[in-house]
């Protein structure tokens, strides 16, 4: 008897066929924080720059109007390190007058870009230094990860950007600073 039930043990093991490898390459992810709130980001964020010829004060309450003018709270202020920005803020459905699609990739669903119906946790942090030379070099950082509100999962998916939001500020700032 103890033969049969391991036959028909070795048999069930053997029919179970092979297992499943997951055939999609999955992305590099970077944890940052805490264990309670940590970022996660899918790609390593890149940092958007340009020079403009305007010392870096004038840059400064450019770059805040374009915070404000965008609807962006600002929660990072600190002129010693020449940061200012939100690392933790969300928009849905649109970002700057843009619609949501146009600045984040977060793949497609079966009812089209989920970067249309999801809330999208937003990173964005800018710098501002001296060039040396008068002018002002300003980077910003836009890093953004969607969630799924209309069902169970409470997991957020990273999000690439476009390029085109990080454009859009700068362009936005340059403005600014136009109108003075």
């Amino acid at each position: 008897m103890r033969r049969i039930l391991l036959l028909l043990a070795l048999t069930a093991c053997a029919s179970a066929g092979p297992t499943l490898e997951e055939t999609t390459p999955r992305q590099a992810t970077i944890l940052s924080g805490d264990q309670n709130t940590p970022t996660i980001f899918a790609e390593r964020p890149v940092a958007v720059s340009t020079t403009i010829a305007v010392p870096p004060a004038g840059v400064w309450l450019a770059a805040k109007k374009t915070y404000a003018d965008f609807d962006i709270p600002l929660a990072v202020e600190n002129p010693s390190t020449h940061q200012m920005g939100n690392p933790n803020f969300f928009k849905s459905r649109q970002l700057g007058g843009r619609p949501m699609v146009e600045l984040v990739d977060c793949g497609s669903g079966m009812t089209g870009p989920k970067a249309a119906s999801y809330r999208i946790y937003i990173s964005l942090l800018t710098e501002m230094i001296t060039d040396g030379k008068g002018g002002t070099k300003i980077q910003t950082t836009f890093v953004a990860m969607g969630q799924d509100m209309s069902g169970n999962s409470t997991d957020r998916i990273p999000c690439g950007s476009t390029g085109r939001f990080e454009q859009l500020f700068l362009d936005h700032v340059r403005s600014q600073l136009g109108k003075a």
